[in-house]
């Protein structure tokens, strides 16, 4: 092998370590993935040449890994944008600015979208809340001690008994033709216990939905 060429192909693993050395203390995942799998193609180049023949062996347990490495970057980017969103689920994501995409995406695969076909009482007062409630169309009439209100799209209902456990707090009951996303309370406990920061974004965003309501209540009104 020529010393010139073989000088060439020794670089290769250095400027393969520069990379991989900024992966290392970058911060950003995707930027750290994109460094080691830069990285990962100046080794393959590398294990290719600097024999008499091809190394098979590293390049095959090398080309794994950047192809994973490369996968796991689609799957980042993923969730970092709505690109591969409907426009219907793009829709319905402009209602929490407090998800990624990828938390609303786990979030929206929790629930069940229901459309009434008739009026559904969905919290009683004094009874346990057993699903979370996000209403997208239609609209939902409040009743709590004799008081009566309308609750319009874009909020939730049953969130504060979930949150404290407690009994609703209101009696709420969908009109026909409402849609609304719905969450079994057990299982939406369980997923917020398995990410934690799926449920920091969710209690903020029952904040955000618990302060609208309380701008725009009359007296009488309580949150459901």
């Amino acid at each position: 092998m020529d010393w010139t060429f073989g000088l060439g192909i020794g670089l290769l693993v250095w400027i393969a370590f520069v990379f991989d050395l900024f992966g290392f203390v970058a911060r950003d995942e995707l930027l750290l993935r994109g460094l080691m799998l830069v990285a990962s193609g100046f080794y393959l180049v590398y294990y290719f040449f600097v024999a008499g023949s091809p190394l098979w062996d590293a390049l095959a347990t090398n080309g794994a890994l950047a192809g994973v490495n490369l996968a796991m970057i689609f799957v980042v980017i993923a969730e970092r944008t709505t690109f591969t969103m409907s426009r219907e689920t793009r829709d319905i994501y402009a209602h929490f600015p407090l998800f990624t995409p990828g938390q609303f995406r786990r979030l929206l695969k929790a629930a069940e979208d229901v459309r009434m076909r008739a009026p559904r009482e969905v919290t009683r007062q004094g009874a346990p809340v057993e699903r979370v409630w996000f209403l997208l169309a239609g609209s939902a009439e409040i009743e709590k001690d004799g008081h009566r209100a309308r609750l319009d799209p874009g909020h939730f209902i049953g969130e504060m008994g979930f949150l404290s456990q407690r009994p609703a707090s209101a009696t709420v009951t969908l009109s026909l033709g409402a849609r609304a996303l719905a969450w079994d309370v057990a299982l939406l406990a369980r997923l917020l216990e398995r990410k934690p920061a799926l449920r920091v974004a969710l209690g903020a965003q029952f904040n955000l939905d618990l302060v609208e309501k309380l701008a725009r209540a009359r007296p009488g009104d309580a949150p459901v």
